[in-house]
């Protein structure tokens, strides 16, 4: 009988935290939904996988396993077009796996004209690669960028020229930012860090704000 009961009891639990998880999400859904109807963006709760064709040239969408994009928000404001995600992957399998959400901005617009790149916060691995030759492009004039960031590009003079002191200046004054940049979009976000709904419109600023510095130092290019 206390066998049958402990069972009963897992199962409630296990139903209970099913049921909590499909109520934020349904409440995160909702919110995002108003965000978007107030940006004049439209909105898609559960995406048909298109989008995960379209980014696959970006490293982060090359990651792992059973990818999923939902919450999408798609809008244009002056030369951008903006999308706006909750993207989720797995590394690893069974106990030994890792799941992923992190909200992402996409801005793409013809006055971009970017070297392919990628941006992530630093860490100790990175550090040890660096002895077997994992390439980190720093920049002697700001040495707080250089250790915050690991900046990788096939491209490097191109990056550097990209890199201007105030692009440098924008990623100093945070450290867990991440960018990918390719031609004429670039992703913004933070590392398996969903941002919440009542942030998306500052954290949609700050990207807007990184876009105006990348168009500045490419726009010569055009």
């Amino acid at each position: 009988m206390e066998i049958v009961l402990a069972i009963i009891g897992i199962v409630t639990l296990v139903g209970l935290i099913i049921l909590a998880v499909w109520f934020y999400e349904k409440k995160r859904s909702e919110a995002l939904q108003a965000i978007a109807n107030a940006l004049n963006f439209s909105f898609l709760r559960k995406d048909d996988d298109s989008l995960l064709a379209i980014y696959n040239n970006f490293a982060l969408f090359s990651k792992g396993h059973s990818k999923k994009i939902s919450n999408v928000m798609n809008g244009s404001s002056g030369d951008m077009e903006i999308t706006i995600m909750d993207y989720r992957y797995t590394v690893g399998s069974g106990r030994n796996s890792a799941t992923y959400i992190q909200t992402l901005i996409v801005i793409q617009s013809s006055m971009l004209q970017l070297p392919p790149f990628t941006l992530s916060p630093e860490n100790v691995f990175h550090k040890i690669g660096a002895v077997f030759g994992y390439k980190d492009i720093d920049f002697s004039s700001h040495p707080k960028f250089s250790k915050k960031y690991l900046l990788r590009s096939d491209d490097e003079d191109s990056v550097r020229e990209t890199f201007s002191d105030e692009l440098l200046n924008f990623y100093e004054k945070d450290k867990g930012l991440s960018t990918e940049g390719d031609h004429d979009k670039f992703i913004y976000y933070r590392s398996a860090k969903r941002i919440s709904p009542k942030d998306i419109q500052a954290f949609l600023q700050e990207a807007i704000n990184l876009y105006g510095l990348l168009k500045t130092q490419t726009s010569g290019l055009h």
